[in-house]
């Protein structure tokens, strides 16, 4: 098979691809990114190929809709892993209608485009649930079938997402999965909570500050492995419509801030 991978440089993109690497069932592997970057390894048996497409750009300077709509008629990929996205939750105050491009825009563009029968996976997110879930039903594990109530604008666009595949999936024209994903930990972070809190604990501050009441919010976390395993079993798999990549249990923020103090092997008092 041959798989096309958006957000190629991102830290889900960079970790999938080294896992599609060692997948015999992926001959050639498509990364795509708004930067080139320097040549990927690849090993004798894969074809490794990249682009660089602002992708959700309509700019006609660009000409980026242009480019995504011959670059998929020309390699005809049959599996595209939808990494690429805006994650901001606030939106840009400066440019408010971003977002809509970079998570909407680029899924219309992916799914309008593919070859026929070409499989999508969508990077979505639990956010998409929204917050009742905690105010009615506790701590409990998510479900599919849970209904989905955005409060923010990025949820609202993953949801939004969702159901533009949805839509060409019923007109037979593609097949599509979205993995609902937590909040994703692992070697290469390049953001959340994690990621802050190492940066706050290598610094010269006394005290390793954060955010909320204690002990802050209770999140679910999975590791980059389990989540890159879970998208390659979605796609070669016959799976459709939503999957919640999501461990059944939850910690808090406290609980966080002691588990990367441990792994540092660095200590500071906790202030919120």
């Amino acid at each position: 098979m041959k798989a096309l991978i958006t957000g190629a440089y991102g830290f889900i993109g960079r970790n999938l691809f080294q896992r599609l690497l060692y997948e015999d069932s992926f001959s050639e592997i498509i990364l795509l990114s708004r930067k080139l970057r320097a040549k990927e390894y690849s090993p004798p048996h894969k074809i490794i190929k990249q682009y660089s497409i602002n992708l959700g750009s309509l700019d006609e300077k660009e000409n980026s809709d242009k480019k995504i709509r011959d670059l998929l008629q020309t390699e005809k990929p049959d599996v595209i892993f939808h990494l690429a996205g805006n994650p901001t939750v606030k939106t840009d105050p400066d440019k408010p209608n971003q977002i809509l491009a970079d998570n909407i825009t680029s899924t219309h563009q992916l799914a309008y485009y593919a070859p026929e029968g070409c499989k999508i996976v969508l990077a979505s997110s639990v956010i998409v649930y929204g917050n009742w879930l905690y105010n009615d039903i506790g701590l409990k594990p998510y479900n599919e079938e849970h209904r989905t109530e955005p409060i923010s604008v990025y949820g609202a666009t993953k949801r939004a997402s969702e159901s533009i595949l949805d839509s060409y999936v019923e007109a037979g024209k593609i097949k599509s999965v979205y993995a609902r994903m937590c909040a994703t930990v692992g070697k290469g972070l390049t953001h959340g909570v994690v990621f802050d809190f190492i940066r706050k604990l290598y610094s010269s501050n006394s005290n390793l500050e954060a955010l909320g009441d204690e002990p802050g919010s209770f999140k679910p976390y999975c590791h980059i492995r389990d989540v890159v395993n879970a998208l390659v079993l979605l796609a070669k798999s016959e799976a459709s419509g939503a999957y919640n990549i999501v461990p059944d249990d939850y910690i808090n923020i406290s609980q966080v801030a002691s588990a990367v103090m441990k792994g540092l092997g660095i200590h500071k008092p906790v202030k919120f």
